[in-house]
């Protein structure tokens, strides 16, 4: 496995920390996936995420990386690469590296190796926001504050799919519009049509994160990851997807 080594010594801090994270998480029972941001490729066309967590029901843990082509909005690579251990008392550091030396061709093929800058992040704790808008800026020089002003904005509408949402939980599945102003124009990201089956029975949506590459200020190069939160065996389970703010 060719793994870029930047790419690879982020995922193995990653690793660590999780484990301890991990280890210190309540018992609960719906099964909110943790972001980690892999990075993009030197061109800054391929983005890297991955999500991991303990799935409810069965206690498994998992993790699943993603490999996104920015331009077309698409999976490349083989992608997505899962690994869930199915055995009990698994660790979840486990499923992480199985599910990295899965990626680990495709990463190095697609050069996967330059950093990602949070721009913005919404953590679990944060208080005075429902995640359904998100300010943020193009970080300052020094300590000079972010330089102009973004928002992004979402819309929640009932959206048709091909699962059996109403019958099962009782409420129609949720689509989602994405929208992004600046300097007084608002552009919209994405608008769903229609679910795809990854995203199950999604009850709601939430502005997750944003970022950029580390040597990027454009905001074409940006991503935003989106929580989306979907009816599982024990509640609603959170995952993450990955939507490209670049206008292509």
């Amino acid at each position: 496995m060719d793994l870029p080594a930047l790419a690879r010594r982020v995922l193995l801090a990653a690793f660590s920390a999780g484990v301890v994270l991990a280890a210190g998480l309540p018992a609960r029972a719906a099964d909110s996936a943790i972001l980690n941001i892999i990075g993009y490729s030197d061109s800054f066309r391929y983005f890297a995420f991955e999500q991991y967590g303990v799935q409810d029901g069965s206690g498994f843990p998992y993790s699943d990386i993603f490999l996104v082509d920015l331009a077309r909005d698409s999976f490349v690579g083989g992608s997505p690469f899962r690994a869930r251990i199915d055995q009990d008392g698994a660790r979840l550091n486990t499923a992480r590296s199985t599910a990295l030396l899965r990626a680990g061709d495709a990463l190095g093929e697609y050069g996967i190796g330059s950093p990602a800058r949070v721009l913005a992040f919404v953590g679990d704790g944060a208080l005075d926001t429902d995640g359904q808008s998100l300010r943020f800026g193009m970080p300052g020089f020094d300590l000079n504050p972010p330089e102009g002003e973004y928002e992004l904005a979402l819309e929640l509408f009932s959206a048709p799919t091909t699962l059996d949402c109403v019958e099962w939980f009782g409420e129609e599945p949720k689509g989602f519009a994405l929208t992004l102003s600046h300097d007084g124009v608002t552009r919209e990201i994405h608008r769903d049509t229609r679910l795809p089956g990854s995203r199950n029975c999604a009850v709601t949506y939430r502005i997750h994160a944003v970022a950029l590459p580390l040597w990027s200020r454009d905001m074409n190069d940006a991503v935003a990851i989106l929580a989306v939160h979907s009816w599982g065996f024990e509640g609603a389970d959170r995952r993450f997807i990955a939507v490209p703010l670049g206008d292509v």
